[in-house]
């Protein structure tokens, strides 16, 4: 703070002496312009008589000279004292009223109150940690864990090598659900330690906020492979799940917490809760009729087609009329899939519910096995595509992968 103040004065110093200097300058300019031309005045008048003298028009050189020199001693400005009081009475008064307009602008519209509080929150980063994290009283409010996570910043922005402390801001700002500025501080986290797995998980769940799907649910895949028991690996893994709307996965995840946990944990009974919400919705969802056409797909790869192991398969239907990119109406994702393999296909796999296949003439099919896991990345990416099916009926079909793309 007193940094700040510092630097306002001298922005207001500078201020003033942008209006002081041309002020005074301009005065003295003013004196010294009117003698100059006073003193030319007289040389020009000097030469004049000089050149009367020489042609004998002039009696009575010396008296001329005379007169010349004490009109030229009148016209001479040599009050400087005078001249200085009235500036400062000139350019006073306007100093005073930029700096009254400078500060009460800044109090009524600047941020004066917030860096305060800014300043009062970096301050009680110790006080902030006991009342938050190691000591809360049940009366912890959202305002608490903003203030501790605005002082912990600031700490950070000087200590920049603490591990511990960016693990902490990315874990705080999880817990308000925001999900950049976790991602940002787990990756420095990531970087300052050589056991990242520490905090994959946490991370992860940040990319999920943040709509990196793919790269968190591979995450949270690589965690569990070498630790089976990570419940937090499990729950977060659930809570994807639920993001994406994919209820049965959810709960088979959330059945996993449930195995390795025991009944006695506190939070045995909220994800039994959990379990039985998603359960009452998939009977819901069970019972609302389906609309529409049904295509069950039998999907097969040529001899032709390359294994890749990790690979996912697309099955999806586009507009046989083409339009914003082919973007699919009904799509199902099957990972590391054995061929043949049959799914059904319907507007139950809408992409959107406002957005199916009700209302198109005709649509295709396609079958895309995509290595990366990303339908949109082609790289090594294999295809198959339907015959244009109408609409109005159901279908059984067949479709081989067996182009490159």
């Amino acid at each position: 703070m007193i940094l700040f103040w510092i630097g306002s004065a001298l922005l207001t110093l500078i201020l003033a002496l942008v209006i002081i200097l041309p002020l005074t300058r301009g005065r003295a300019e003013s004196s010294q312009s009117r003698n100059q031309l006073n003193t030319d005045l007289y040389k020009q008048r000097l030469q004049e008589l000089e050149q009367d003298r020489d042609q004998g028009l002039l009696e009575d050189n010396e008296l001329a000279t005379q007169e010349l020199q004490k009109s030229l001693l009148d016209d001479v400005v040599t009050e400087r004292s005078q001249q200085y009081r009235t500036g400062v009475w000139l350019w006073l008064p306007a100093v005073l009223i930029v700096v009254a307009v400078e500060y009460a602008g800044y109090w009524q519209m600047g941020a004066y109150n917030k860096v305060a509080q800014w300043q009062d929150n970096a301050g009680r980063l110790s006080e902030l940690t006991r009342q938050v994290l190691l000591e809360p009283d049940g009366d912890v409010t959202e305002q608490d864990m903003i203030d501790l996570i605005q002082a912990l910043r600031t700490k950070l922005y000087t200590d920049g090598d603490d591990f511990r402390g960016w693990l902490l801001l990315g874990r705080l700002t999880l817990e308000m659900r925001d999900g950049e500025t976790a991602r940002d501080a787990l990756e420095k986290a990531m970087k300052l330690t050589d056991k990242p797995e520490q905090v994959m998980v946490p991370y992860a769940e940040a990319l999920s906020i943040t709509g990196e799907a793919l790269r968190a649910e591979n995450m949270i895949k690589q965690v569990l492979a070498k630790d089976p028991d990570n419940l937090e690996a499990w729950s977060v893994f659930a809570f994807m799940a639920m993001q994406q709307e994919n209820l049965t996965a959810a709960i088979a995840r959330w059945q996993q917490i449930l195995q390795r946990m025991s009944p006695d944990n506190p939070r045995y009974s909220m994800i039994e809760r959990s379990v039985a919400f998603a359960e009452q919705r998939l009977t819901e969802e069970d019972h609302t009729p389906i609309t529409g056409p049904r295509y069950e797909v039998e999907v097969n790869t040529s001899s032709n087609t390359p294994y890749h192991p990790g690979a996912v398969l697309f099955v999806y239907a586009v507009d046989a009329k083409g339009g914003a990119s082919e973007a699919p109406l009904v799509a199902q994702r099957i990972e590391n899939p054995s061929f043949p393999l049959t799914i059904t296909l319907s507007n139950a796999d809408a992409m959107r519910p406002d957005n199916n296949m009700n209302g198109r003439e005709a649509v295709i099919i396609k079958a895309r096995i995509a290595p990366s896991g990303n339908v949109t990345d082609t790289t090594n990416a294999w295809e198959g595509r339907s015959a244009v099916l109408s609409t109005e009926e159901d279908r059984q079909l067949v479709i081989f992968i067996d182009t490159p793309l």
